[in-house]
């Protein structure tokens, strides 16, 4: 497996764990009826901090064993693929964006526009990260 799909796999694990924790959180919430009074801006704070840490501490950890190979440019192969997983996640993002401007117009309040448009960005990059795994695998 080579240093950008190792690379593609923490990023996917870091991005399911710590965003999965924060919408678990959420749905806790919605559910118990606290949505409005939620102060969600300090738990995602902390989350995106424990984020960077986490993919600083992967990053590294991967690219030891072989600091050449973590150092060496992108390849064709490589840029074709990182490409190729971006443009199916921009339609992801797109998509969200245009539901939240839906949920918008339809009187959805900032809580649910915000965390809907959150999602969406989520999701677009736990799609570019699985998407770079897929065409890693394809030999794309």
């Amino acid at each position: 497996m080579s240093f950008r799909e190792k690379s593609a796999w923490a990023s996917l694990l870091i991005y399911l764990a710590v965003y999965g924790y924060y919408f678990w959180r959420l749905f806790g919430v919605v559910q118990a009826g606290h949505a409005e009074t939620f102060h969600y801006g300090a738990l995602l704070t902390q989350l995106i901090v424990l984020l960077v840490i986490l993919e600083i501490v992967l990053q590294i950890a991967i690219a030891l064993p072989r600091p050449k190979e973590a150092q060496a440019a992108r390849d064709e192969r490589e840029k074709l693929i990182m490409y190729k997983a971006t443009r199916v996640a921009f339609h992801v993002a797109m998509i969200g964006a245009a539901l939240g401007a839906v949920a918008s117009s339809l009187g959805a309040t900032g809580f649910y526009v915000a965390n809907g448009l959150f999602l969406a960005m989520v999701l677009a990059e736990i799609v570019r990260a699985g998407g770079q795994i897929v065409y890693f695998r394809l030999g794309a």
